[in-house]
């Protein structure tokens, strides 16, 4: 995606149903027919304009996603090999092993020896209280790249998209997908710069692209600090309260939501609540 290139919005609209499908279903066969029925495209021109919007085709980005949700699990809650392939969506052992030391260049049991003894310093589990919430619409602008490069750039591009449908009312969130240290190119990080939707308010839905934050159970950590502490805040609740195994690990994404305007956010000190979907 290349910078002060508006995203054309029928476009985004159309591939993000895709990838919010994907992201949802993760744990499914996903077939072509099924995934270019529901950008609205042939199978011929899904696959082509895919990865033109993604940068790769279809199936390596499904079992890169696949791959990186394993090591995650993996790094910070030491499941064993078949469960995690299983949740990772292999129906089997060996298909799970074989991917996996395909794209590491490790088995699942030599990554997970790697890290185990990684040292995390002597840190507690910030505060946090467990809640329930309702689905939340929002809709959401997305980019692929280095978070600390294209986060700025994610949220130009939200106001240059949709201008006409905030104001200094509006509920903003932020969307991170993946955990840097464990992708293999930094140039497909996940971002999603969003703000809560309301159809009493936000009239054109047909106009935006929306999506559903799914409701359940979360654990609601509360920062407050700098954008530079906000990432070092994400990594003392990896380190610490995955740990616990009390609570499993939930593969809807994490999100945060803003007490102000997302220019504090980037320049400033940030009030923001973390959810980290639980099991």
């Amino acid at each position: 995606m290349t910078k002060n290139i508006k995203i054309p919005e029928s476009y985004n609209r159309q591939l993000e149903k895709v990838l919010t499908f994907i992201e949802e279903n993760l744990d499914d066969h996903l077939s072509i027919e099924e995934l270019s029925a529901i950008g609205g495209y042939s199978r011929f021109h899904f696959q082509r304009i895919f990865k033109d919007y993604v940068g790769e085709n279809i199936g390596a980005y499904i079992n890169r996603i696949r791959i990186e949700r394993s090591a995650f699990m993996l790094k910070y809650q030491y499941k064993k090999i078949s469960t995690v392939g299983m949740r990772a969506g292999y129906n089997s052992n060996t298909a799970f092993t074989r991917a996996f030391k395909k794209y590491y260049n490790l088995s699942p049991v030599d990554f997970r020896n790697s890290i185990i003894n990684y040292d995390r310093v002597d840190i507690e589990t910030p505060p946090y209280e467990i809640v329930h919430i309702e689905d939340k619409k929002v809709f959401f602008i997305r980019t692929y790249g280095d978070y600390g490069l294209y986060e700025p750039y994610a949220w130009q591009q939200f106001f240059v998209n949709y201008e006409e449908e905030v104001d200094s009312n509006s509920q903003y969130i932020t969307i991170c997908y993946d955990e840097p240290s464990i992708v293999k190119k930094q140039s497909t990080l996940r971002y999603e710069a969003c703000a809560l939707y309301d159809k009493t308010k936000h009239k054109n839905a047909d106009k935006l692209s929306i999506k559903t934050i799914k409701g359940g159970k979360y654990a609601k950590f509360y920062f407050e600090g700098t954008l530079k502490e906000l990432d070092q805040f994400f990594y003392k609740i990896y380190y610490t309260f995955f740990h616990n195994k009390e609570y499993q690990i939930k593969f809807t994404p994490a999100f945060q939501m803003h007490h102000n305007h997302v220019d504090c956010l980037l320049n400033g000190i940030t009030r923001t609540d973390f959810y980290f979907p639980i099991d």
